[in-house]
């Protein structure tokens, strides 16, 4: 089990690579498809997990790899911006779906989480 130092350290790197990630997918000349995937493998997900895995699987690694609730919304506003360089509903579902798994496992309401639901 993670010491609160090395905790704190894992989610230091781990909201590192989100913000890398939201520089290629928030900033239009930014967008390279190739260096997208590989800084996302440095979250611990691969792409394949993203776009094939069942929901159970998805979500369990979140709780696996021990994510604070704030990474996981972050997680699933990039998956949002990256539908638009690769439309695909199915981004929109999985990341409707992570926006709801953190409703309901945090056990707390967030008009910002319910906001984003609703305009999927």
């Amino acid at each position: 089990m993670l010491t609160s130092g090395k905790q704190s350290q894992e989610e230091a790197r781990i909201q590192s690579v989100l913000q890398r990630l939201s520089g290629i997918t928030f900033i239009p000349n930014q967008w390279n498809e190739t260096i997208f995937w590989e800084t996302f493998e440095e979250t611990g997900f691969t792409k394949d997990e993203v776009l094939h895995s069942d929901d159970v699987t998805f979500f369990q690694k979140f709780i696996d790899l021990k994510w604070p609730w704030e990474q996981i919304e972050h997680f699933a506003d990039i998956l949002i911006a990256l539908e638009q360089y690769q439309p695909n509903q199915y981004l929109k579902e999985r990341a409707k779906k992570t926006y709801q798994f953190i409703l309901n496992e945090s056990k707390m309401y967030s008009f910002q989480i319910t906001s984003k639901i609703s305009q999927l």
